[in-house]
């Protein structure tokens, strides 16, 4: 099983209704997605199950890669707005199948999530992308420590 972890795109400091959800990427943002989208063509990383925050700027990180990505499934989730580690793996360990998991979201969570994978400090810069693999059977059985980082890439743009 391997899961996918990316860090929106970069983004504008504030948005024009004044709420942070409502943020959209910068010029800088659409040139790292694009870039990371030629990154996960080139690994051949598609038909993956793909979760999403709600939030404008995860959706326009993962519209320049849904051509790339063609997931077999993807869902917009609102709880995946800047939500904690705890909350990720909560949903991980609910989930009763063992496909792979793409996920686009947010820090600090994101992070937090990568480094409980790891057992080390991980920090994910905007537009940021970490592959983890693990020897089990189910999503449930995930714990501290128990992910091997198979990949990481981060945009030049």
């Amino acid at each position: 099983m391997k899961i996918h972890l990316l860090r929106h795109a970069k983004t504008e400091q504030l948005s024009t209704s004044g709420k942070d959800f409502d943020r959209k990427l910068k010029e800088r943002g659409i040139e790292q997605s694009k870039e990371m989208a030629q990154f996960l063509l080139a690994q051949g990383i598609e038909g993956v199950e793909t979760w999403c925050s709600t939030a404008k700027r995860t959706r326009q990180t993962f519209s320049y890669l849904s051509d790339v990505l063609n997931p077999a499934r993807l869902e917009f989730m609102d709880d995946l707005y800047l939500c904690e580690q705890e909350t990720f793996l909560n949903k991980l360990w609910d989930l009763n199948q063992v496909n792979d998991l793409f996920i686009i979201g947010h820090n600090d969570g994101l992070s937090d999530l990568a480094s409980y994978f790891a057992d080390e400090m991980i920090h994910l810069s905007t537009c940021e992308y970490i592959c983890f693999s693990f020897s089990a059977d189910s999503w449930a059985e995930l714990s501290r420590a128990t992910g091997i980082i198979v990949n990481r890439f981060r945009p030049q743009a």
